[in-house]
């Protein structure tokens, strides 16, 4: 055999070892097409299956994704203008590693979901329900693995949830319009008409506008605000409640509130309100009794009776003038009210004026508390002249004062 037919016999057969090396190393890559190119949906694809499985792109494209035996740099843009023209070079996770832990992860997802989805996710837009389910790290199955994501959906029993459901705190997410029609539907949040599995927002947000996504605040997503019915513009007139006052345990973000998406009311009274003589209750006639607001005083029927607060106001300040002590936390006991109220038959508002605010505070700040934030001196009118001639003096003249056709006397003491 001469020198140059057993060198070629040798290149020959090392080829073909490296040849069968290279086989046997990358038989589990992606499949190539006979030019030997990646499927067109690559540019997705690979981010997926490199983050499955590193080594198969390895094989081909070197442990440093440089060129290896493909000699295809998957950094280098300049050469790959036909997949990479908008490409990237080495990328760094946007986030810390581990980011398992779901105080980690979790603000971070419920900003704006769609920032996971670049990773976690299949690609889509509204409406195309990705999976939440491309291996990572530790959890082949990914996000779907971690615990908290894998609630089968009923309608759909292969597929699960971006979130826990029911998700209560859903109100507090981030890109609404955008995140969350994934899932529940086109712009509209119109859920399965627009192409969602998600239930469509307008489902439970009866008075949805169209376009409109429900966000934390907007009671008026499923009724008015202030609700229209009964007396509920009275009370949020007032500006001290909020609709926690008489729907205790049932706000937004409760249970309760999830549950009663219909048109059945939570009516259970805060323990704030509750008066000095008990419990505050709503009864079944639409009255309530026992409330600290009104003195304890059963109220008018909701929706029916009015106070006028102008001039009602022993409708709410109970008469403890014959009292050892107060019966409720806001009654009228001190000093001569026995005298002028009882005996002479003056109004409140002879002395008092409602329209009083100090320091921020008005008739009706805070109502929850037992105390009043505007002292009742606070509103005693100036021509009385309240402690101007010593502690707890009251020097009115003898003149005869609005609302009243008594004359007054000269400086006298209250207590």
């Amino acid at each position: 055999m001469s020198r140059s037919s057993f060198v070629a016999r040798m290149a020959a057969g090392a080829l073909l070892a490296v040849l069968a090396g290279c086989a046997t190393q990358n038989d589990q890559a992606p499949p190539l097409s006979d030019t030997g190119q990646h499927s067109k949906t690559w540019v997705v694809d690979h981010r997926a299956a490199y983050v499955a499985n590193p080594d198969l792109c390895r094989s081909c494209h070197g442990a440093d994704l440089r060129g290896g035996i493909s000699k295809v740099d998957c950094f280098n843009q300049g050469n790959l203008p036909g997949c990479h023209a908008n490409g990237h070079g080495p990328r760094v996770p946007n986030h810390p590693i581990p980011f398992k832990d779901p105080a980690l992860h979790g603000p971070v997802a419920k900003a704006d979901l769609t920032n996971c989805q670049t990773c976690h996710a299949t690609a889509g837009g509204a409406g195309s329900n990705p999976r939440f389910n491309l291996a990572i790290g530790s959890l082949p199955a990914g996000c779907e693995q971690s615990g908290c994501h894998n609630l089968a959906n009923p309608a759909f029993p292969a597929r699960s949830s971006a979130h826990p459901r029911p998700w209560r705190t859903h109100n507090g997410a981030g890109n609404l319009q955008n995140a969350c029609t994934l899932c529940h539907g086109g712009s509209s949040l119109g859920g399965t008409a627009a192409g969602g599995v998600g239930p469509a927002c307008n489902g439970c947000h009866t008075l949805l506008a169209a376009g409109n996504v429900p966000t934390r605040n907007h009671c008026d997503s499923c009724h008015a605000f202030p609700p229209a019915s009964g007396s509920h513009s009275a009370h949020l007139a007032v500006g001290s409640f909020t609709c926690d006052a008489c729907h205790s345990g049932g706000g937004t973000g409760t249970l309760a509130h999830y549950n009663h998406t219909d048109t059945t009311p939570i009516l259970a009274v805060y323990t704030s309100y509750n008066a000095k003589s008990g419990a505050g209750q709503i009864l079944a006639n639409g009255t309530c009794s026992n409330i600290r607001c009104h003195g304890g005083i059963t109220t008018p029927a909701w929706g029916v009776g009015q106070i006028n607060v102008a001039t009602d106001c022993t409708t709410c300040h109970v008469d403890d003038t014959a009292a050892a002590t107060q019966t409720q936390y806001n009654s009228f006991h001190s000093g001569r009210h026995d005298l002028h109220v009882n005996q002479l038959g003056l109004a409140c508002t002879v002395c008092h004026d409602m329209t009083v605010t100090a320091g921020g505070n008005s008739h009706f700040s805070n109502l929850k508390t037992s105390a009043f934030e505007l002292p009742a001196a606070a509103t005693i009118k100036p021509f009385i002249q309240y402690g101007q001639a010593g502690p707890n003096s009251c020097s009115p003249g003898t003149g005869v004062p609005p609302g009243t056709s008594l004359g007054c006397h000269p400086v006298r003491t209250w207590q």
